[in-house]
């Protein structure tokens, strides 16, 4: 992986986190987030299931159904919420995860 992939990565994470934090209720649905993430250039394909991954086990995002994971949220829309540790590296609330760009 070479530095662009790299800033790539954390860019889309940081992506996903701020859309979420405009979402109702810090949620979204996952079909919802990818169609605006395809339409703004930030991912061609659907598939942001390591993204996900990443913000799952950092705590800054979870499913509001406990079945879905980040690799079957797509194909089951789930909801996305963003964490109280989300929101607070979001709002500068505790350092910088050097794998995000926010």
């Amino acid at each position: 992986m070479d530095d662009r992939d790299i800033a790539h990565n954390k860019a889309v994470r940081g992506y996903i986190l701020r859309s979420l934090a405009k979402g109702f209720n810090n949620t979204l649905l996952c079909r919802q987030l990818v169609n605006v993430m395809i339409s703004d250039g930030i991912i061609v394909s659907p598939d942001i299931s390591k993204h996900l991954d990443y913000l799952v086990n950092k705590g800054y995002i979870e499913f509001t159904n406990k079945k879905v994971n980040s690799y079957n949220a797509y194909a089951n829309d789930a909801a996305i919420r963003l964490t109280v540790d989300g929101v607070d590296l979001i709002e500068g609330s505790r350092p910088d995860d050097p794998g995000v760009d926010i």
